[in-house]
């Protein structure tokens, strides 16, 4: 590795490094082709960025007014206005997460609003999820007897909406609905059960802003008050709200990876993360209108690829293929071969707008959260869905027309396709092993050892994808099961880890539970917002085993920590008792190890910081049962949630 950070205990990769060490060949050989053609990619920014601020990547810097900005160091231990190293390190990061919150905050709201359009019938989007209406109706004590599922959505959807945005004091119904008994004590005793995701927000935004709080406990302890209304209030309200807008997931078998891209076809890529819109413009897209408008261009048909979290959404109900996530957007569309990409929101980044100018891709942004220059914006609002029908024509037609523009010559699609079952929601998890029982039963017995949950972003401070697909592949050789989700997903889809063929690559217990119910070890449960589908997962087999989900066999991994979003994720499961191996060390100081007064020259001690101490040491484990672990190298981290797993069976007295 090229990039020396001592002060973090880590190193970064430069472009040898990501090019021998991704394990995506058609991303290895788009990177190369794109830097041969000379167009710039984010490796090309993110080498230009090297050395990277010291103080910003250990949570040093402190930019929450206007004096500053302040670098806080041994030397400079506090901040213009008195603010210490400790109170800046904490607000970042839960500055960080309700950052996040508030882009699934708002993910959450476009799909409740939908919720109420399709009951009130004020838009044309059937109800499917009939199944996860009567069941939220059920769990939050609504009357359904007699009514119609239209009437009974449109009241569930104003719960789900009145946990998202309220102000006042009382219950989070949701939280109420889904968390462990044991939990909401735990919670209540540590005075950190939430109001909204809303209130949330702003709570914490004024207690980090100048003159505001300057004790960083009361920081952490806001941090685990607002992961839980980062959890209840946006993750559920979002997943939820689609699966009874489009139905809960069921396993199939799809196609993956950059190679589904066709020379012959229309090949359009949906790229975001709410797929309202988008479920309407597949509805035109499959119209003879538009079929015919295809095949008048001379196209043989029309390829319909995803891209992120949207595209795990389309990929887990209809098997539409994916082929990449937030750092392979950029390849995708130097294949030449993309005639337009859709986009709603969040993680589509800037620099695909310059790959699709150099490619002369048709951009479509959807989302008046995210606005691009130079694309047609054809926006969806869920308050006023009137115009749906026709603006989804009219992105299907869009789309299918910037086939006659491609510039043919620049076509480049690497030949690499991915075979893998998808669908993986809580329900098709559960009747698969036979209900809650039968998978309780599996790691009792220790076929299964452990379940550890691998998700979260893309960074280039490592090998793109190296850890994702490293780590995992060295759990499931542990007989550890594994669920994913967003970009992490994609990186393991394409991998081949979710195919039930890589049953050949688990260790002997785990391959005997998937060859024997034809399932893969690594299973795909959705977009990012489906980390709730594990959480419940998590939630009912301790309860089924009598115990707290604390003492279980399960481990929250963020292998390559990226967007905000991904801090709330951990978060959220640590406030259920779940312990953290992070990737690359993120906004929080690495102790440093110091030689040893008056030892030998090969003697250290541990060094110390009262932040790091908090996460890793007893000071967060004595609240909710759980620790951050932070390794940057994948064989190590692997090692780490085996001990994890280990010290956990031995716990419960299970072999």
């Amino acid at each position: 590795m090229k990039y020396q950070y001592p002060q973090l205990n880590a190193e970064m990769p430069d472009r040898e490094d990501v090019l021998n060490l991704t394990p995506n060949p058609a991303s290895k050989d788009l990177l190369q082709h794109l830097h041969q053609q000379g167009v710039e990619t984010w490796l090309d920014r993110y080498e230009a960025q090297q050395p990277m601020c010291g103080f910003g990547l250990r949570g040093l810097c402190c930019r929450m007014c206007q004096w500053g900005p302040c670098r806080l160091s041994d030397k400079r231990p506090r901040g213009i206005c008195g603010r210490d190293m400790s109170t800046v390190i904490m607000a970042n990061l839960v500055r960080a997460l309700v950052a996040g919150m508030a882009a699934h905050g708002r993910h959450a709201h476009e799909v409740i609003l939908a919720v109420m359009a399709a009951a009130e019938g004020k838009a044309n989007l059937p109800l499917k999820g009939e199944e996860r209406v009567w069941d939220l109706a059920r769990r939050l004590g609504l009357q359904t007897q007699g009514r119609k599922p239209e009437e009974v959505a449109r009241e569930v959807a104003q719960v789900l909406l009145d946990d998202l945005g309220r102000m006042t004091m009382g219950p989070l119904r949701t939280l109420e609905a889904y968390a462990p008994a044991e939990r909401l004590e735990t919670w209540r005793t540590l005075g950190v059960l939430p109001r909204s995701a809303a209130y949330e927000i702003m709570e914490t935004l004024h207690m980090t802003t100048l003159g505001g709080t300057s004790d960083w406990m009361s920081l952490a302890e806001q941090e685990l008050r607002s992961a839980l209304a980062y959890c209840y209030s946006t993750l559920f309200g979002s997943s939820l709200a689609t699966e009874m807008l489009f139905g809960i997931p069921r396993p199939k078998l799809a196609t993956v990876n950059y190679g589904i891209l066709r020379e012959d076809h229309v090949n359009i890529l949906v790229h975001g993360h709410s797929p309202v819109m988008v479920e309407k413009i597949l509805e035109k897209i499959a119209t003879a209108e538009i079929q015919g408008l295809a095949k008048s261009l001379g196209a043989k048909g029309i390829v319909v690829g995803g891209m992120c979290c949207t595209g795990d959404e389309l990929l887990a109900r209809y098997g539409i293929p994916t082929v990449t996530n937030i750092m392979g957007q950029e390849l995708a569309l130097g294949t030449g071969a993309v005639d337009a990409v859709v986009v709603d929101m969040q993680c589509v980044i800037p620099g695909m707008k310059i790959i699709a100018d150099c490619f002369g891709t048709q951009v479509i942004t959807t989302c008046n959260s995210n606005r691009i220059p130079g694309a047609v914006h054809i926006p969806f609002d869920a308050e006023r869905p009137e115009t749906l029908e026709e603006d989804a024509l009219k992105v299907a037609r869009l789309a299918v027309e910037a086939f006659a523009r491609r510039d043919r010559s620049k076509i480049r699609i690497p030949r690499v396709t991915s075979r893998a079952m998808v669908g993986w929601s809580y329900e098709a998890i559960v009747d698969t092993f036979d209900g809650i029982t039968g998978l309780l039963n599996l790691l009792r017995e220790g076929k299964i050892k452990g379940i550890a949950t691998v998700v979260g972003c893309n960074t280039p401070k490592v090998p793109y994808e190296y850890n994702h697909v490293t780590v995992v592949r060295r759990l499931i050789e542990a007989d550890i099961l594994v669920t994913t989700t967003g970009c992490c997903s994609h990186a393991l889809l394409n991998a081949g880890l979710c195919d039930p063929e890589a049953a050949d690559l688990a260790g002997a217990g785990l391959k005997e539970v998937c060859r024997t119910r034809s399932i893969p070890p690594v299973l795909a449960v959705g977009g990012c917002v489906d980390n709730t589908r594990t959480l419940r997962l998590f939630i009912d087999l301790a309860a089924a085993a009598g115990v707290a989900v604390k003492q279980m066999p399960f481990v929250f991994v963020g292998p390559e920590p990226g967007n905000e979003k991904t801090v709330g994720q951990g978060v959220t499961f640590l406030a259920h008792g779940v312990s953290n191996v992070i990737g690359f060390p993120g906004p929080i100081p690495v102790p440093q190890p110091r030689p040893k007064e008056g030892a030998a020259p090969d003697e250290y001690e541990r060094g110390s910081n009262e932040v790091a101490d908090f996460f890793a040491g007893d000071g967060l484990f004595a609240k909710v049962g759980a620790r951050i672990y932070t390794e940057p190298y994948p064989k190590l981290a692997a090692q780490t949630i085996r001990l994890l797993i280990r010290r956990q069976r031995l716990g419960l007295g299970w072999r």
